[in-house]
């Protein structure tokens, strides 16, 4: 009897416990879920998905001389200048991979042609392989920094300052001061990326109310000396 009464109340604690392990349980779950979100919306994951859908161009000068310097701008406008149309017609990131891919030895052989035609006999390479790139604006796009699979072309010793730009969708300016981005390019990125991901590119506005023109004045002053003392930023 004794044995019994024990058991009759020792039912009701059983009960409170298994509802609160229950409740405990749930509330991990939850907490799970909220302190880890979906890999997808990760600023990682964001880059990620970005670089997969687009293609970079890296041309690197063989020293910082002004004369290798020119000779890097030139054979990059050679390059642009043969690209730019054909990329322009590609609809996806793997067209354009399979495009540059099927060219590599005609771009080589352009890059040749210029650095031989300025006077040098730089050897030139040029490969479609994954780099680090830092942040990046084009026009009102915003890139992040991260790996980014780029057509490479190493002038000579490839050690001077390089100059990059996004091959696809076209997005390469040979005069970036007043960059426009094309309609047709945004297109093919909104195409591609998710919503999130192609918000994440968009440069937030200005506020040109609160601003002046002593500051527009000082933050040129400063781009300035930041050009002047670490010149691969503007590069």
């Amino acid at each position: 009897m004794k044995q019994y009464q024990k058991n009759l109340l020792r039912a009701p604690r059983i009960f409170f416990l298994i509802f609160i392990y229950a409740i405990s349980f749930s509330m991990l779950l939850t907490g799970v879920k909220f302190f880890h979100p979906s890999e997808a919306e990760t600023p990682s994951k964001i880059q990620e998905n970005i670089a997969d859908n687009i293609i970079r161009l890296h041309v690197i000068a063989n020293s910082d001389t002004e004369t290798d310097q020119l000779l890097k701008l030139k054979v990059r406008d050679g390059i642009i200048g043969q690209l730019q149309e054909s990329i322009a017609n590609t609809e996806a990131v793997s067209d354009a991979e399979r495009l540059l891919a099927s060219q590599e030895n005609t771009i080589k052989k352009s890059a040749l042609d210029i650095v031989a035609d300025n006077g040098f006999n730089y050897p030139v390479s040029v490969s479609l392989e994954k780099k680090y790139f830092p942040v990046k604006s084009y026009g009102d796009l915003v890139f992040p920094a991260g790996n980014y699979k780029a057509l490479c072309v190493k002038i000579g010793n490839a050690k001077g300052r390089n100059w990059w730009c996004v091959l696809f969708p076209s997005l390469c300016f040979v005069d970036e001061t007043y960059a426009v981005v094309p309609e047709n390019s945004k297109e093919k990125l909104k195409a591609a990326l998710s919503d999130e991901e192609y918000k994440s590119l968009i440069k937030p506005p200005m506020d040109t109310e609160n601003s002046q023109d002593s500051h527009i004045s000082i933050d040129s002053a400063i781009y300035g000396w930041l050009c002047g003392k670490y010149k691969s930023i503007c590069s």
